[in-house]
């Protein structure tokens, strides 16, 4: 069988298999007898075509075709023909009896028409497109369209449309869905092939058919800005530890508690130092340590004096750690600027701006700042650079299309006999050489057969893409730098004793008390003058202030400019 003049597996079917091919010919010259075969639901019912017959399938819509069938005599039900299957073939035997077949289009019957008084029933069919796609999963759509989706920029999958969904995923394709002319889903790409599939000579195209639909400038976008921002939250844990020591434990252990014995003090307890460091706005974490008073003992110091004390909440050297926890939020601000030939100059953009914007939300933020702290000091990032990369990616891609489409806006169309464009599909490039020189992808083909006058003409159309210049790849940006170094701070904690006029140890006269001082305050157990003055028993810490920069939105920022490049495809008038 031939199909387009060309044997079944060769020439463009080669092609679109992937295959190396040769350019199918087009010449002037060839004669040939031609019919349509119609069936519907499976019955031929050729012979009752009348009239004319339409078939027009463009890139990335739903092909659609009409007829009229004149019925006999009888009873007809309009209603019933909706939704019966359609085929139309195109058939035609050349001057040497070689036949050839052509498959012009597959449906079903949208909308039926009687005409009671010519008895004739109009149909207008459609290939349903958009319902095929509808009853295809996300999977099988995702392995058809390809491309790049984020669930942060669209609607979820769940309970809308699948259609809209993989409009969503033709965003970032350079290319069309649509069906091929047995009803197939399938992509095509916008780009020509440096090789046509078909090159139409001279001679091949009717009188006064060729035409050319010129893109005016404002529609050729070659400046696109897009604002896109990524937000995530930042848990910040920030633990604060202090150290309190009695100025007379020199040494650790039973060693410095002799040595403290010497000249005897009030000294802190566990209740007071856990009390002091949630006073400072901080939750504790873990517990008291250190050194604690010992408990009654016979000979500690080996001077044969006992040591008699019942309370064990009393320390020599002490530590205590407190946290606390707050959640900070970071913006990612990305500036994205796509230009082609003309964009980089300001005297020559058409710009349009587009934006974006997602955000992580997790509800470890939300229960983050009433947990309890553990650990050191940490600072985490609750961000997911598999979903900043499908985000920004999808805008990139999505913007990069914008221009290329932007930029495909003219339109050459001719006619030629049927039989001289059997094979041409939306998916082939085509050349044409008669009355203009141009090289494009086929953007749509309309049959139209004139039953009557017994015509068969089929207006072919290509996009011509024109632009040209250089491309950048659509890398990731990196992420802007929003980090901060770990917060510092140490607490120095001091002793003040009181109920004396000098030291016993160094006789330096004892200073007032100062209630800002940090630490521990008591009093010396034996006074040496009466009106000394008491300091009050406490302990007291403050936690570390935290500034603005570590509570406040942080904002990171950076600018890429990507070029794409436009194909320059050949167009002569």
């Amino acid at each position: 069988m031939l199909i387009g003049a060309q044997p079944l597996a060769s020439g463009p079917l080669a092609a679109a298999l992937g295959e190396a091919y040769e350019p199918v010919y087009v010449v002037r010259g060839r004669a040939a007898q031609w019919r349509l075969r119609l069936l519907v639901d499976g019955e031929d019912l050729s012979a009752h075509l009348t009239g004319l017959v339409d078939v027009d399938r463009e890139e990335g819509a739903a092909a659609v075709a009409g007829f009229a069938l004149y019925l006999p005599p009888g009873a007809v039900v309009p209603d019933d023909w909706k939704g019966k299957s359609v085929s139309l073939d195109y058939i035609s035997r050349d001057r040497y009896g070689v036949v050839t077949e052509s498959r012009r289009f597959t449906g079903r019957i949208e909308m039926p028409e009687w005409d009671p008084t010519w008895r004739l029933l109009a149909c207008d069919c459609s290939d349903q497109l958009q319902q095929k796609v509808e009853g295809m999963t996300i999977v099988e759509i995702d392995a058809t369209t390809g491309g790049v989706w984020s669930a942060d920029l669209f609607e979820p999958t769940s309970g809308r449309s699948h259609w809209d969904y993989a409009q969503e995923r033709m965003e970032s394709r350079a290319a069309s869905l649509d069906c091929s002319p047995t009803g197939a889903v399938r992509v095509t790409n916008w780009a020509a092939a440096a090789t046509p599939h078909f090159v139409f000579g001279p001679g091949t195209t009717l009188d006064e058919s060729v035409e050319v639909d010129l893109q005016p400038l404002g529609t050729a976008t070659n400046y696109l800005e897009i604002e896109a921002s990524y937000r995530f939250p930042r848990l910040w844990q920030h633990v604060q530890t202090f150290g309190w020591t009695h100025p007379e434990y020199g040494s650790t252990g039973i060693p410095g508690f002799c040595q403290w014995r010497v000249w005897t003090t009030d000294l802190p307890t566990t209740e007071m130092i856990e009390d002091a460091v949630t006073g400072a706005g901080l939750t504790l974490v873990g517990g008291v340590g250190g050194y604690r008073l010992p408990l009654t003992l016979t000979n500690p110091c080996g001077d044969g004096q006992a040591w008699i004390n019942t309370f064990d909440n009393l320390w020599l050297n002490a530590t205590a750690s407190g946290g606390r926890r707050w959640v900070q939020q970071v913006t990612e601000n990305y500036n994205l600027l796509l230009t082609a030939t003309g964009g980089e100059v300001e005297a020559t953009r058409v710009i349009v701006r587009d934006s974006g914007s997602f955000a992580v939300e997790s509800s470890q933020a939300d229960e983050w700042e009433s947990g309890q702290p553990s650990g050191g000091s940490s600072s985490t990032d609750l961000s997911d650079e598999a979903r900043r990369v499908a985000a920004l990616q999808t805008l990139l891609r999505g913007g990069a299309v914008q221009l290329l489409d932007a930029h495909r806006g003219t339109t050459l169309s001719w006619q030629t006999p049927t039989d001289l464009a059997l094979g041409v599909d939306l998916v082939h490039t085509v050349r044409l050489e008669d009355k203009a020189l141009a090289h494009g992808k086929c953007r749509r083909i309309q049959d139209r057969f004139d039953l009557g006058a017994g015509t068969a003409i089929t207006t072919i159309s290509v996009a011509i893409s024109r632009g040209g210049g250089d491309g950048d790849a659509l890398v990731t940006p990196a992420r802007p730098e929003t980090s901060l170094p770990p917060i510092t701070g140490v607490a120095i904690l001091a002793t003040q004793l009181g109920g004396r006029l000098n030291d016993p140890i160094t006789g330096v006269p004892i200073p007032p008390y100062d209630d800002t001082r940090l630490g521990f305050s008591g009093n010396w157990d034996v006074a040496d003058d009466l009106t000394a003055e008491q300091f009050p028993r406490r302990f007291k810490v403050e936690s570390t202030e935290i500034s603005e920069t570590y509570r406040d939105e942080r904002i990171g920022e950076a600018t890429v400019h990507y070029r794409v490049a436009i194909p320059n495809d050949l167009l002569e008038l």
